[in-house]
């Protein structure tokens, strides 16, 4: 028998705290690319190792994310959203007095990392105990909307605030305010019980209802978890490299990059950050009404204009044109971040919603190491080369890579549970 159940109202504002949690997290991931090279010099390290500031936030969610889904499934929406706030903004909030050494920093970047692990592993059950199959799409679509602000807010407030302060540590400071109002959010508004506690398959179909009759173990031997896992991997790999190497491939001087200053590159990055509110927008309502559930077609479209886009910022006749510059980065920023509604919900529509906090974060988490590979190798052939440009096209080369494995992204079903 299918459950039914009444969707409040009040959902929309459980979206709204989840929307901030993303913002947040996105805020601290990305502040530091456009003033890497500032970063660098305050704290007497090269330019290879400052990117390890980077990967560290993005090795940290990944690593937490199996644990944050688990914290989620367990104690509720409230605790791991807090969570999630808390380790973006604590850190950001005391790195005047504490952040001037390098391996100081670079702990206090792995603890705010942590803040995707928790906060990415709440969009699934948000998603699942909260809204209806037809709005999955639009829901997951606006929570993911809050990267794209964050990373907007934090790419072309950072340098302006970071000249406005005089330094990077309290300029970090001033943003950590995002994070302390997402904390507030959760709190006052995912504290209610959701419609749906236990017991529906997002493709609503009828499902066993306890924990032990759907049990984790069975979601690992579906070929529905390796290849979300994948997709996620090369996705995370090409979106997090993009977010955080492009901003400092604008503003490093020549030759290492453009040599447009941290200011400018700020400005530009806005196109590639920006865009995502509209692309995830885009996204979410293709998914539920052009491609009809069907992942397929949303993951391999825009993993292939993701790959020709990153590849045509290194293009001469692309950067040396200011108006091409920043069409080329939104079109990116486009694609990059279109398919992301569909890739979330491609996994919870598959897995029974009393586990897709585990999911999500089992999925999101070993995938997201993805973008630590791909900020790691970035940054050390910007060691080993003095520019940016084959970290550039390791994103296209992941990008094609995601495209191929897209192709295998079609609901199967449950796996036979006994």
């Amino acid at each position: 028998m299918k459950i039914r159940s009444v969707y409040p109202g009040h959902r929309w504002l459980v979206l709204l705290a989840g929307t901030f949690v993303t913002t947040t997290f996105s805020i601290n991931l990305i502040l530091l690319a456009p003033i890497l090279e500032q970063v660098a010099k305050d704290l007497a390290v090269s330019m290879a190792t400052a990117t390890n500031l980077l990967m560290a936030f993005v090795l940290s969610g990944a690593i937490v994310a199996t644990l944050g889904g688990i914290v989620c499934d367990k104690w509720g929406l409230t605790v791991a959203l807090v969570l999630s706030s808390l380790c973006a903004a604590l850190p950001a909030t005391f790195m005047p007095w504490i952040g001037h050494d390098y391996h100081t920093v670079l702990v206090l970047r792995l603890v705010q990392g942590s803040s995707i692990g928790f906060g990415m592993t709440c969009l699934g059950p948000i998603l699942a105990m909260w809204f209806p199959p037809e709005e999955r799409g639009l829901a997951g679509g606006i929570m993911m909307g809050g990267m794209s602000i964050g990373c907007s807010i934090g790419v072309v407030l950072s340098p302006v605030i970071y000249l406005f302060a005089g330094s990077w540590q309290r300029m970090s400071s001033i943003l950590s305010i995002v994070g302390w109002i997402s904390v507030i959010l959760a709190l006052l508004t995912t504290r209610r019980q959701p419609p749906l506690m236990n017991a529906m398959d997002l493709s609503s179909q009828p499902v066993q209802t306890t924990r032990e009759d759907v049990p984790f173990r069975s979601m690992l031997l579906s070929p529905i978890t390796w290849i979300a896992t994948v997709v996620v991997f090369f996705s995370a790999w090409g979106m997090q490299t993009l977010l955080n190497l492009v901003p400092a491939y604008l503003a490093s001087d020549t030759p290492v990059g453009l040599g447009l200053g941290p200011v400018v590159a700020g400005k530009l990055s806005l196109g590639l950050t920006m865009i995502g509110i509209l692309a995830t927008f885009v996204g979410g309502v293709f998914y539920d009404k052009v491609a009809k559930g069907d992942a397929r077609i949303p993951l391999v479209l825009s993993f292939l204009l993701l790959a020709i886009f990153a590849y045509l910022l290194l293009c001469p006749f692309i950067y040396k044109s200011m108006v091409l510059l920043v069409a080329c980065l939104m079109f990116a920023g486009f694609w990059g971040m279109f398919a992301g509604p569909a890739g979330n919900a491609y996994v919870i529509t598959n897995f029974p919603a009393n586990v897709a906090g585990r999911m999500i974060g089992w999925c999101f988490g070993l995938g997201m190491f993805g973008g630590t590979m791909g900020i790691w190798l970035g940054g050390l052939t910007v060691g080993k080369t003095g520019n940016f440009r084959m970290a550039i096209i390791l994103i296209s080369v992941a990008a094609m890579a995601g495209a191929l494995v897209g192709l295998f992204a079609r609901h199967r079903g449950l796996p036979a549970l006994k």
